[in-house]
């Protein structure tokens, strides 16, 4: 690649990395619904068929935005993948999902309160893979536990426990979000009622030891 080009593939990229993050603020602030390609090419300056040169049309931008988010919430499991204890990791790995529901709520609400595109195939994140599909993430220490008997005995499906887990973290996460600020309710603080619910799951599903 000769010089030239060189700076032309850079200039590209930050154009393209521009969009996205352009398109991150709009999709935060309107919504899916409210989210137009002409009210993001108005946002950073360009037209429409500028936009196109770098996506093929609303729905990859989209997703791409969206998968983004997902890395992102990934990120947050980082802190917590040296813990050897696959309940002890559980725990806080639903700790991680709350702070992280605190720290970026409208990201939060984007990505688990608003229906969205589906991700594209075969671009950041690999389904399944544990290092990428939090999800799957969820689902290999769930299958760690199993394979160390420390479920009670009759809870053998993975897919279900993992699918308990995430519902009652999420459930929290979410009546936070959505109703935190109801004055009807004298709510207390979420962090300490996460950290109760969540070890209560746990030692409901655990075997006795």
């Amino acid at each position: 690649m000769s010089p030239s080009q060189a700076r032309r593939a850079r200039q590209q990229q930050r154009t393209r990395q521009r969009i996205l993050e352009a398109a991150t603020a709009v999709l935060l602030k309107h919504g899916v619904d409210g989210f137009s390609m002409r009210r993001l090419a108005a946002r950073i300056g360009y037209t429409p068929t500028a936009i196109y040169c770098y996506f093929a049309d609303k729905e990859s931008l989209l997703g791409e935005v969206v998968e983004r988010q997902f890395m992102s919430f990934r990120s947050m499991f980082e802190k917590v993948e040296r813990i050897h204890d696959p309940l002890r990791r559980l725990l806080e790995m639903g700790m991680a999902v709350v702070e992280f529901g605190l720290r970026h709520p409208d990201h939060y609400r984007l990505m688990f309160l608003t229906p969205h595109p589906a991700l594209p195939k075969g671009r950041l994140v690999e389904r399944g893979n544990p290092g990428q599909d939090c999800y799957a993430y969820l689902l290999s220490t769930v299958r760690e536990g199993l394979e160390m008997q420390r479920f009670r005995t009759e809870l053998r499906d993975a897919e279900q426990l993992a699918q308990v887990v995430f519902a009652a973290v999420h459930g929290l996460v979410a009546l936070h979000l959505v109703k935190g600020d109801d004055p009807w309710v004298d709510w207390r603080p979420i962090k300490p009622k996460a950290r109760i619910m969540i070890e209560g799951l746990i030692r409901g599903l655990s075997r006795t030891p």
